[in-house]
């Protein structure tokens, strides 16, 4: 079997390799850019027969091509985060696992966990800040049976049980606060000591024995074995406090904050394009980071993960330098915090270096329907609408708001998916622009 990927926006898949009787072709589907097919050498009137998740189906010959595409998958958590890159060497990496299992369900579903003997390699995986919302669902990727994490990164915030240190130790110098309850490896932690989320992950990395320390903007590159894509450490950035001098963080004001604020920020480049993922960061941090020229030199991108699911807590100046062509917002309304604010969206319209920038929104693209109403007799309270009286609708999700990002270096593909009958929402090939 060979292995071949999609060359084209979309190609569509069709149930035979020529049309019917009735002069129509039988559609089976779709795929888009980047996906990887694998085939005999079974051509017929210019399609060729492919396998693709466990299906066989028929292409044409020429929307299939030899080079593998840098994939990136944003995926719908809900409220929280987390995105699945896989590199054309083949690596992958995996930033944040969301606050429930739809990030291993992803990868489940992705990599067909479900059959015996399938394994799954995850290279690198991040986290950006100990955020329950971004936190939690990483445990039970590290412990499935199935997947092998070979290494963790962390930004050395841990989140502690005691209420007067949640985040460690914090000195006071010249009324400035400094967080200096920094960690590295696993070892330097104390799990009796940990919060409850803090101490589930912590227990999935030692059981495993996951490689596990903590990065900064003096770590400069993160090699995970493609030397085609470049991947740079920008945040957070330590500094010493004036009066002890080691190593430590400012203090953003709140402990939410001062997590957020310094979030690992990444850059990785594959050719000519760009992608900025920088967890959570606020306008503080944002601050914090640009006040080192050479980390604010770093910023361009052309797709942009848009940081805390589109607050309103931004610093404009960091998304202008950033400018990207694609954005893409995690959001949810498992706890409704209103993202992602209208403020932030026009913004990151407006700083795009493209006339027609590209933002996506998890939230959005996923989709509901309506699931009935509750019955009279159930107990539950209707609600009136003026002078009428309805049951209340339930909803179910029947669409996943998954964001597709893939680019060959040059050009730049998105999609997600939608339930009309052309079922993407596709655009491309995009130039990388200067």
């Amino acid at each position: 079997m060979m292995t071949r990927y999609i060359n084209a926006k979309t190609a569509t898949a069709y149930q035979n390799s020529e049309k019917g009787p009735d002069g129509h072709d039988k559609q089976a589907g779709t795929l888009i850019f980047g996906d990887e097919v694998t085939h005999e050498n079974r051509v017929e009137n210019g399609r060729r027969l492919i396998q693709f998740r466990g299906y066989e189906k028929w292409v044409d010959d020429s929307k299939l091509g030899d080079e593998r595409a840098l994939e990136i998958y944003f995926i719908d958590v809900g409220t929280g985060d987390a995105t699945w890159i896989v590199t054309p060497a083949g690596k992958t990496i995996l930033i944040h696992g969301g606050l429930n299992r739809r990030a291993l369900g992803f990868l489940a579903w992705k990599y067909r966990l479900h059959k015996t003997g399938r394994e799954l390699d995850v290279d690198l995986m991040v986290l950006t800040h100990p955020d329950d919302d971004h936190l939690h669902g990483l445990a039970p990727i590290i412990g499935d049976p199935q997947v092998r994490v070979h290494r963790v990164v962390h930004s050395g915030i841990a989140t502690f049980a005691n209420s007067k240190a949640p985040l460690g130790k914090v000195v006071t110098v010249d009324n400035h606060k400094y967080l200096v309850g920094l960690h590295d490896g696993i070892t330097d932690l104390a799990p009796n000591e940990l919060s409850t989320e803090y101490r589930d992950f912590y227990e999935a990395v030692r059981r495993e024995e996951t490689k596990y320390g903590a990065v900064n903007s003096d770590t400069g590159e993160i090699d995970i074995g493609d030397s085609n894509v470049k991947i740079e450490v920008l945040g957070p950035r330590l500094i010493q406090d004036p009066k002890h001098h080691q190593a430590c963080l400012p203090w953003l004001g709140s402990e939410g904050k001062t997590v957020n604020g310094h979030s690992v920020v990444m850059r990785l480049t594959y050719k000519n394009v760009s992608v900025l993922l920088p967890g959570d960061i606020n306008e503080a941090g944002a601050k914090h980071l640009l006040a080192d020229g050479a980390i604010a030199s770093k910023l361009d991108a052309h797709v942009f993960k848009a940081p805390h699911h589109g607050s309103h807590d931004f610093l404009p100046e960091f998304i202008s330098l950033a400018r990207p062509q694609i954005a893409v917002i995690s959001s949810g309304d498992d706890r409704d915090h209103g993202h992602p604010r209208a403020v932030f969206t026009g913004a990151i319209g407006r700083a795009s270096r493209s006339d027609t920038p590209l933002v996506f929104s998890t939230e959005i693209a996923g989709r509901f329907v309506e699931a009935g109403g509750w019955k009279e007799d159930a107990g539950r309270e209707k609600v009136t609408y003026g002078r009428l009286a309805k049951p209340a609708a339930l909803f179910k999700r029947n669409l996943h708001g998954m964001i597709n990002v893939r680019t060959d270096g040059t050009c730049l593909y998105a999609a997600r998916r939608v339930a009309a009958s052309y079922q993407w929402e596709a655009y491309g090939p995009m130039e990388a622009m200067a």
